[in-house]
């Protein structure tokens, strides 16, 4: 009787003690979580001995500090993109502004009715650089709404491109060379949205005359594969223009920091975008001056059936 007693006392004590080393473990990863919240330390949770509850609950609370740094981390990087982005667009919208008013000043103090004109067609062109801006602004907006989707229907690309190409006519012909083009006669259908594509090649033509070598043509080239087709627009950087390829996709950004080019850095983020959001993908090359930017479309389904 006494043996058990002292046995059932011993298993008491060894509990009781295993418990206040429990709570003890406890109380210290309490201490130390409460530290690191206090201090925005970037320390994690420490144990000297970890039984496998105590190491489960440790592994789990670390586990929530890395994330919750990590979304920390995430939210200040898009404070700072924020805020780059607010200084880019103040300025880009307050220097055609400025010019704007300027120049109807001129139109409006001039005597001579060639000065007048040229001043009034000055300022046609800022108003036009700003109605383009907030365009572009307005329909990055749309794109960053998780909602937005693009109704697909099968188009022919080869169409739609030559109608945009023929839209900037005008702009081609005030250069040295016409564009370059490999192109099928007969037509390719893909799946697509007609607004989508229409802007797509809009702001690729766009980019050329924006950075390229005016005096060196626009090369585009189409690729007909079996459940792909793949179009290739090459041109020549001028010759003081400089980019950087990783960052070509990359909203609002722009390598001309003196912007003397009007743009709003969205043309081909919005590329990307649109392309991704049908089911494409568009990517980059560069070799010296010598710029390439390839967009792959996925065909149609009754297109596949004649390849």
């Amino acid at each position: 009787m006494i043996i058990a007693l002292i046995l059932l006392s011993t298993a008491l004590l060894a509990q009781t003690v295993y418990f206040l080393y429990y709570k003890n473990q406890i109380k210290d990863i309490g201490n130390q979580l409460s530290f690191i919240s206090k201090h925005d330390s970037f320390k994690f949770v420490h144990i000297q001995v970890r039984p496998k509850e105590i190491y489960q609950l440790v592994d789990i609370c670390n586990s929530l500090l890395r994330g919750q740094r990590e979304l920390n981390q995430q939210f200040i990087k898009k404070n700072e993109e924020i805020n780059t982005t607010i200084i880019s667009l103040s300025h880009d919208i307050r220097t055609p502004l400025t010019s704007l008013g300027g120049y109807l000043q001129m139109a409006e103090s001039t005597q001579s009715l060639t000065e007048k004109s040229r001043y009034i067609g000055l300022a046609q062109t800022r108003m036009k650089q700003m109605v383009t801006l907030v365009d572009e602004l307005f329909f990055y907006t749309k794109l960053q709404n998780p909602e937005f989707v693009l109704d697909l229907d099968t188009l022919d690309v080869i169409d739609v491109l030559q109608k945009r190409l023929f839209y900037f006519i005008d702009e081609f012909s005030r250069g040295e060379s016409e564009p370059e083009l490999e192109l099928p006669e007969s037509p390719i259908y893909i799946l697509s949205n007609s607004n989508a594509l229409e802007r797509i090649f809009e702001n690729i033509i766009k980019n050329y005359f924006l950075h390229g070598d005016r005096d060196r043509s626009l090369s585009i080239r189409c690729e007909n594969e079996s459940d792909k087709v793949v179009i290739h627009f090459t041109n020549q950087l001028k010759h003081d223009q400089s980019i950087q390829a990783d960052k070509i996709f990359t909203r609002f950004y722009k390598e001309d920091l003196s912007r003397s080019i009007h743009s709003s850095g969205l043309g081909l983020f919005i590329v990307k975008t649109l392309m991704e959001k049908m089911g494409g993908s568009v990517q980059v090359s560069l070799k010296g001056k010598k710029f390439c930017l390839s967009i792959t479309f996925v065909k149609a389904e009754k297109e596949k059936e004649y390849v």
